[in-house]
């Protein structure tokens, strides 16, 4: 009987042992814990959508810039890391997946989602880094979207392609990509995006809820505000200094958060 009793006893603490197991705890910075997630698991997706002003980006179209010059895309890609949702009236802000980096590729429409946990809250607002910061940049090794393999890699003086685009246009093949992620002349920006007049995220922890902010990316933005950017006067950039930080000034006003999509 006392052997039966002790044999018991180890069978119910195996399972307590199991469950407590698959409940992991972690602390968040926002002073509540939650379940240790899978690295897979997701419940925001940002779509982005590459544009020419209003019209849907093509590779075989061509379009106009804000000088009235006409040009063609055969590349537009950027990186996107350091993602916050935010929300004025708490002035709260919850940092997303800080480890890692995404390359949205227009050319490659399986890069354009970027899926995301987000903690469950009302948000108004998201900001995210347009590159990649010098964590990424000394990181070793580089995999997944920081693979050099993807062509965006120079070297770990250099960094990365932080974004791209490549075409023709008055008479000229253009090519903009943009280096420097530190100094003075950083090409790094970080815009916060607000959402549509009277639209909300809302996060929350309804299991297999996915929402979605759909985002367009107007390749015209690179050409102006606040800087002047002619194909024809300047049609390559292809090192860090002060006019490829100027350009990533301009570009970093080329998204807009068109719809908010909460499910």
């Amino acid at each position: 009987m006392k052997n039966h009793l002790l044999l018991t006893a180890a069978v119910i603490a195996g399972i307590i042992s199991l469950v407590c197991g698959g409940c992991a705890k972690e602390y968040s910075a926002s002073g509540y814990t939650k379940p240790v997630v899978k690295e897979d698991s997701f419940n925001l997706i940002l779509h982005f959508r590459p544009v020419a002003d209003t019209e849907d980006l093509h590779f075989d179209s061509s379009y106009q810039n804000f000088w009235k010059e006409s040009f063609s895309v055969s590349a537009f890609k950027f990186y996107i890391c350091r993602v916050d949702l935010i929300n004025t009236d708490s002035s709260r802000v919850y940092h997303l997946n800080p480890d890692k980096y995404f390359l949205v590729d227009a050319a490659d429409s399986t890069t354009w989602d970027v899926k995301l946990l987000a903690s469950p809250f009302t948000y108004n607002r998201i900001s995210f880094m347009i590159g990649v910061d010098s964590t990424g940049t000394l990181k070793a090794p580089h995999t997944g979207a920081l693979d050099p393999a993807k062509g965006m890699f120079i070297d770990t003086a250099t960094g990365y392609v932080l974004a791209r685009l490549q075409g023709r246009g008055a008479g000229n093949s253009f090519d903009y990509s943009i280096t420097g992620f530190r100094g003075v002349n950083s090409a790094l920006r970080k815009p916060t995006l607000l959402f549509p007049f009277g639209q909300t995220l809302q996060i929350t922890n309804t299991p297999n809820q996915k929402s979605k902010l759909e985002i367009s990316a107007n390749v015209n933005a690179w050409f102006y505000n606040p800087h002047q950017v002619k194909i024809k006067q300047t049609p390559t950039c292809t090192s860090p200094g002060l006019l490829a930080k100027d350009i990533s000034e301009n570009y970093s006003g080329m998204f807009a958060v068109d719809t908010v999509i909460n499910h």
